[in-house]
């Protein structure tokens, strides 16, 4: 039994090129487009609630403002910063005395957490 051999033709299909050429430029603008809604969505939901370098560094919530500072503040203002955050870290007291909850010195609490850990 003999099969008849056909020749392909030796043509690329420019049509089907330019069709999946275009369709992968018009997804390519949408996601671009999709891209920038988003962020200027993104932008205009936390434009009313973004603070200066300044205020962040005078806030003293946590390590990330202590770390930041302005040119008028200078590295003294981040110094001492650290330097308060430091005792507060090194302190003895009360949190909620009725509840029965103390704060210990950093160094201490970690004796104590490491010390159960190797139980």
């Amino acid at each position: 039994m003999t099969f008849p051999v056909r020749q392909e033709e030796d043509e690329v299909a420019s049509g089907r090129v330019v069709r999946v050429a275009v369709i992968g430029v018009l997804v390519g603008v949408a996601a671009i487009l999709a891209a920038g809604l988003l962020l200027f969505g993104a932008i205009g939901s936390v434009r009313g609630t973004v603070v200066g370098p300044g205020e962040l560094a005078r806030s003293e919530r946590g390590e990330v403002a202590g770390a930041l500072q302005t040119p008028l503040e200078g590295p003294a203002a981040g110094l001492e910063l650290r330097d308060r955050q430091r005792r507060e870290l090194e302190k003895w007291g009360w949190v909620d005395r009725r509840a029965g909850i103390a704060k210990i010195p950093i160094d201490r609490a970690m004796r104590i957490v490491q010390q159960e850990a190797s139980r």
